[in-house]
């Protein structure tokens, strides 16, 4: 006769998983008591084994449902035990975390980016690869121009749809044309973005540098509304009138066209690396857009007039922040970066 009572109390005993697994060995693995009892029915009369049977499953149920309680129960002390030797004290003290920031010339950019939105320009930075015909022709550079040599423009081994190969733009000025294609005239449009040229690297110049371009194509533009256009946009970036010296200057893509330079801030007129001992910064080229631009947007030259500027990002950030070596932006000095965080 099996003696549930003894074989639940013996189970209250079981302290551990590995006491749990010895008991079900014994009671419930395939040579515990019960299953040994079912063996000897084979021996009973038909009356004596349905009651044995029926004895039997009910002594299997129990066992069976208690077991299954204390192996729950043992496992949930076990997950306990787990959590607590893996609690942490949030109310220690942790090592600070470093927060990232924008850099000097992302701090710039947006900003540019800003004053171009509110005077209502719509802001596209277009492809740094482009083809020959969208970075010179479209734009009246001759493909025998100086520019289009190895010494100025960055040639990639890919070609366009002509067999030509692709280049790295080597101004936002390639996108001129697209763009007065792509949203119509009036215009007036910003084109941030990354350019490239082949030259050598000083405290003025990189081979891979910022650009924010502007263009603005309308009925009847002057020069007058070009200089007015330059007046408030250098004074919202800079943050301070500015002493700017117009002068005149070649561009194929326009013309007239302008050099606009801004007083050194770093010298005070007595010369620096930056401004190259003429107290004078050049800050941007810019100009009236040239008549065949227009023509090649598809535009009547007579009836549509505009202008176009490029502001270097990274001479602007050297302006405002009296920095002398525009090479400081790119060199990964953390000093540096975090300086300006």
């Amino acid at each position: 006769m099996i003696d549930i009572k003894a074989i639940k109390s013996e189970l209250e005993m079981v302290s551990d998983l590995e006491q749990l697994d010895a008991f079900f060995q014994k009671y419930l693995g395939k040579k515990w008591s019960i299953t040994e009892g079912f063996k000897q029915m084979g021996s009973a009369s038909p009356e004596e084994r349905k009651a044995l049977g029926q004895k039997l499953t009910e002594a299997k149920d129990q066992v069976t449902e208690a077991y299954e309680a204390k192996e729950m129960e043992l496992s949930r002390e076990k997950i306990n035990q787990l959590l607590n030797a893996d609690l942490v004290d949030i109310s220690l003290d942790t090592q600070p975390l470093d927060q990232g920031s924008y850099s000097v010339l992302a701090k710039v950019r947006r900003e540019i980016e800003e004053v171009y939105k509110s005077l209502g320009f719509i802001i596209d930075y277009g492809h740094e690869i482009v083809t020959k015909y969208e970075n010179f022709e479209s734009v009246n550079i001759p493909l025998t121009h100086p520019a289009t040599e190895m010494h100025d423009t960055i040639y990639l081994n890919d070609l366009d749809p002509k067999g030509l190969p692709l280049i790295l733009r080597t101004h936002n000025s390639a996108h001129q044309v697209q763009d007065m294609m792509k949203y119509g005239v009036p215009l007036k449009l910003g084109s941030p973005g990354r350019v490239y040229r082949f030259e050598s690297m000083d405290a003025s110049h990189d081979v891979m540098f910022r650009y924010a371009e502007g263009i603005v194509i309308d009925k009847n533009l002057s020069i007058a509304n070009f200089k007015d256009t330059m007046q408030k946009i250098l004074s919202w970036i800079l943050g301070k009138k500015t002493e700017i010296r117009m002068r005149p200057g070649y561009f194929p893509f326009v013309e007239p066209g302008f050099e606009i330079d801004a007083a050194c801030p770093i010298c005070d007129g007595k010369g620096c690396n930056l401004c190259k001992n003429v107290w004078r910064i050049e800050l941007l080229g810019a100009g009236m857009v040239h008549p065949e631009v227009i023509k090649n947007a598809g535009l009547d030259p007579a009836e549509w007039s505009g202008f176009a500027w490029g502001i270097g990002v990274s001479r602007l950030a050297a302006i405002r922040y009296g920095i002398k070596d525009i090479r400081y932006f790119t060199n990964g000095d953390l000093r540096f970066s975090k300086s300006f965080a």
